[in-house]
């Protein structure tokens, strides 16, 4: 049964990991909101997404059979795994073993504390940096994704069948901090198989607290026990201690092979509340330390929300989040930095922020209109957010939605400074936001009706002037609704005649 368990358990593990890596290296932007699906089964972004259904399932798995959550269902798990069979094929056989580890519990609690402190308090600062899914997500988007495309690339000089994949719109701060987190998750799996989960992922912990009262549980029979340590050796999570004959549960990740290791079957599930004896490995004074960790949390929460710039500057004319997004304070509240809508936008004008949205807001998605524009009927974005940072909207919606203002600087514009005809920015205005105006000598000047714009940025990335353009716009902190454009009523005159 078990050898049945576990096999299910790695094909649905493998199913999820790449169903969800698909997603950020969509080279070829296949639409649909099915596509998003696997991303909501995540489990921090169903909690920001207010995903109630999804979030009871998923603690109703762990309350029956523990962390099935974290080898199954999180992407960034998989990986885990995946890197630690790999690095176990240039080892030795004893290189390969794994030992006992006493738990941490004081740090992984205390990161959770924090975390959720930061949270309460509207940013989603540790948030973006912890969650596993998020930290997959980027690493997919601005490492995995670019190597696909320049693979395919090159394949499709080699094999005209094979069609060119784009571009990859790269951004340093993006690629750096996706390998930092790259190198140490890597290094970490290869080593010690899931430290990174039992140490330092949030999601983990939480989960972790609530497998220790899970209805089934793996445990050792003692009867049957020789202490030969093969299941220590195999297991991933570092958790079973042999000599106690214990496995702690809150860091077991039921990977299940130690089930499989054991040629005596010593290890099995059972009902944890019927068991005659706790094979549960207790801390000492874990409530006291918890307690002590949860007011340092909040002491270290409140002085770095005093002490440091979270939010960012209401008047940050660039801080452009896209439509969905409600504006700057529901966006940074809810989004995690994953890329699923940088990696899926079609004219790429998403690009991860660096200083736009503040401290807090490093690495958020934002518009950048020297890069493109945001198509008027396109809402890929809001069709595969998992986290409701940016709302499911339909195109009719999206043509209201004004994220931003247009500004005009006649003196940049090039019809001054070059005395020449232009009107490219009312030509790429969809909303009918700007007409053009005899001024002079024929030349004509753009006018601004700000009330019908939607701050799309057609205009501004459209417009020559140089170094700075003539015409650009502002953020709305709050999203507004535009006007919608009403076509001049015309009169039919009759004429007699040729009319002349």
């Amino acid at each position: 049964m078990y050898k049945f368990l576990r096999r299910l358990r790695v094909v649905v593990s493998l199913l999820f990991f790449f169903l969800i890596l698909f997603c950020f290296i969509n080279v070829y932007q296949f639409a649909g909101q099915w596509q998003a699906l696997p991303l909501g089964w995540q489990l921090i972004p169903a909690i920001l997404a207010g995903s109630f259904a999804v979030i009871i399932v998923l603690l109703l798995l762990t309350l029956l059979f523990g962390r099935i959550y974290c080898s199954t269902l999180c992407p960034l798990g998989t990986y885990q795994d995946i890197v630690r069979r790999i690095a176990n094929l240039f080892k030795s056989k004893k290189a390969r073993r794994l030992n006992y580890s006493k738990p941490r519990n004081m740090l992984r609690y205390a990161i959770l504390i924090v975390m959720v402190m930061v949270a309460l308090l509207g940013s989603s600062l540790l948030l973006l940096w912890l969650d596993p899914y998020s930290n997959f997500g980027r690493i997919a988007a601005n490492l995995f994704n670019p190597a696909v495309i320049f693979l395919g690339n090159n394949l499709s000089y080699i094999i005209d069948t094979i069609p060119a994949h784009g571009y990859h719109t790269f951004t340093l701060s993006a690629t750096i901090a996706a390998m930092a987190v790259f190198i140490i998750i890597t290094v970490f799996a290869a080593l010690r198989g899931r430290l990174y989960c039992n140490l330092i992922c949030p999601v983990g912990a939480l989960l972790g607290l609530i497998a220790k009262y899970a209805l089934f549980k793996l445990q050792i029979n003692a009867e049957h026990c020789t202490r030969c340590s093969l299941c220590t050796s195999q297991c991933k999570a570092q958790c079973i201690d042999v000599e106690k004959q214990a496995i702690d549960n809150s860091r077991c990740v039921q990977c299940l092979n130690c089930t499989l290791s054991c040629k005596l079957k010593g290890i099995s599930y059972k009902n944890s509340y019927k068991a005659k004896q706790s094979t549960e490995i207790k801390g000492v004074n874990t409530n006291r330390r918890l307690f002590l960790g949860a007011m340092g949390g909040i002491a270290f929460s409140g002085v770095a929300h005093k002490a440091l710039p979270l939010r960012s500057v209401a008047d940050n004319e660039k801080a452009l989040c896209p439509a969905g997004s409600l504006g700057l304070e529901h966006f940074k509240a809810h989004c995690t930095a994953c890329h699923a809508c940088i990696a899926n936008c079609p004219s790429r004008v998403l690009r991860p922020a660096v200083t736009e949205y503040g401290l807090d807001g490093f690495l958020l998605p934002v518009l950048d209109f020297n890069r493109s524009y945001c198509s008027y009927a396109c809402t890929r974005c809001s069709e595969i957010c998992p986290n409701n940072a940016i709302k499911p909207i339909t195109k009719e919606e999206k043509a209201a939605i004004q994220i931003g203002k247009v500004r005009f600087v006649p003196k940049r514009c090039v019809v001054i400074t070059d005395e020449t005809d232009c009107g490219a920015c009312q030509e790429h205005c969809p909303a009918h936001a700007i007409k053009m105006v005899k001024i002079r000598n024929g030349l004509m000047l753009p006018q601004i009706n700000r009330e019908l714009c939607i701050g799309c940025g057609g205009c501004e990335y459209i417009c020559p002037a140089r170094p700075k353009k003539a015409i650009f716009v502002v953020a709305n902190t709050v999203h507004e609704t535009a006007a919608l454009y009403q076509e001049e009523e015309r009169t039919d005159i009759k004429v007699e005649g040729f009319g002349f």
